[in-house]
């Protein structure tokens, strides 16, 4: 009898403390929300709805913050362009909060700047992806030992992910000519030691003039969707043009800020100015006028293990050819809604989506609904080519490594010779 009343309690402190979670402590940080359930409960249910408490966290990547926390992840993740002073003002927080709030994300490790430069505006005509199944027979350990060297070496790819027999990558590239050198060089290497499968790697073209780049590392529908926060439509924040765009014009010092802001994406004007030998100023004013022009562009990336995300899918789709991607708007935005894909490239024949989620199930889940809206519509020719990765087992030969890329397409020889003064 006294289990019973036991287990009627913990009844009735379990649902006060989930409600009190939901209502009021989630403004506290995960250790003061811990603290807070341990004196809502006696001693003899203590143990076991902690434990309940904490496995609700492991499976709830909303809940690994507080809501300050989160909105301030989402905010720099949604305005990297921004000043704090303007992203504290847009989220309607004080500045300290919100200072300490960045602080203490950045050093828990929670995201990552970058400066991304605007591949069309620095001269670079198309985006290639590259993807496939390996030999499952053959071993990561064994590949890299072999390939290693040569796919460091493609300046032209900035993005090499692997994961057990998946693979892909992505580049960018002044013409077919020049991916197609690096391209023959991978496929022979990996042909000669038999690392691919029967089918073998495909290639898919992206030209920017009859190209939209749709999200491109763009987390902040992402986010909002693990959050339950508002997410913008795609036409507010496209970031690489499509059509004909005219290449910018740089001068030397502008080009060696350009370098050093993709290198060193965290650091101050001062210390930029210092690393690639030009005035504090020149920094300023350059960093200026590629924003305005839309030269090279921020982001903030989410570290996905710590956002509780499990499953990463590379998904490749051919698209009805009696349809075009003015036509198709609907679908992009159920996309994003229901995938929340960081990236999304697309012509009219066919398109690229890169997404994260927590579980098969809910990757599934909202694959399905996007193709039966796909079929209604007679959108889609064929069933999407998808690989789905472990979040903790892809290997990243090279992640988000746009240097060695920016650095040939803007005449520099050598790492040395943009930061010599």
């Amino acid at each position: 009898m006294r289990m019973y009343f036991i287990l009627q309690g913990a009844i009735v402190q379990k649902t006060l403390a989930l409600r009190i979670l939901s209502l009021e402590i989630r403004n506290n940080s995960k250790f003061d929300q811990l603290h807070i359930l341990k004196t809502l409960l006696n001693d003899e249910v203590q143990t076991s709805i902690v434990s309940l408490y904490e496995e609700w966290q492991k499976n709830d990547p909303s809940n690994s913050l507080s809501q300050n926390e989160a909105r301030v992840l989402h905010s720099l993740i949604k305005w990297p362009d921004l000043t704090d002073q303007a992203v504290h003002s847009q989220i309607g927080m004080k500045k300290s909060t919100f200072s300490s709030i960045k602080t203490r994300l950045k050093e828990n490790g929670y995201y990552t700047r970058y400066y991304v430069p605007n591949f069309p505006k620095i001269g670079l005509e198309m985006l290639v992806a590259l993807h496939g199944h390996l030999n499952r027979f053959t071993t990561l350990e064994e590949r890299m030992r072999v390939a290693k060297d040569l796919l460091e070496s493609f300046v032209e790819d900035f993005h090499i992910a692997s994961e057990s027999n998946k693979a892909f990558n992505l580049s960018a590239s002044t013409n077919l000519t020049e991916y197609s050198k690096n391209q023959e060089k991978f496929v022979q290497m990996y042909s000669e030691n038999k690392f691919l499968d029967k089918n073998g790697m495909s290639v898919v073209y992206f030209p920017f003039e009859i190209s939209r780049v749709r999200a491109f590392m763009d987390y902040e529908s992402l986010v909002a969707k693990i959050f339950g926060f508002a997410s913008d439509p795609y036409d507010k924040r496209q970031t690489i043009p499509n059509g004909q765009v005219v290449r910018a014009k740089l001068t030397k010092a502008e080009k060696k800020v350009l370098a050093g802001l993709v290198k060193f994406p965290e650091e101050s004007d001062t210390l930029i100015a210092d690393k690639v030998g030009v005035s504090r100023n020149t920094v300023a004013n350059a960093k200026k006028k590629f924003l305005e022009q839309n030269i090279c562009f921020p982001r903030a990336v989410p570290n996905l293990q710590k956002l509780g995300l499990k499953i990463l899918v590379f998904s490749y789709r051919k698209f009805n050819p009696m349809t075009t991607m003015s036509q198709r708007v609907e679908a992009s935005e159920m996309v994003r809604q229901l995938l929340a894909p960081f990236m999304y490239i697309s012509k009219n024949l066919d398109g690229i989506v890169i997404s994260a989620h927590r579980s098969f199930e809910e990757y599934n889940q909202a694959h399905d609904e996007i193709m039966r809206f796909y079929l209604k519509h007679d959108y889609i020719i064929d069933e999407p080519v998808s690989y789905q990765m472990s979040i903790n087992n892809i290997n990243y030969i090279k992640e988000f490594d746009f240097l060695p890329l920016t650095l040939k397409t803007l005449g520099f020889d050598s790492l040395t010779e943009f930061s010599d003064s």
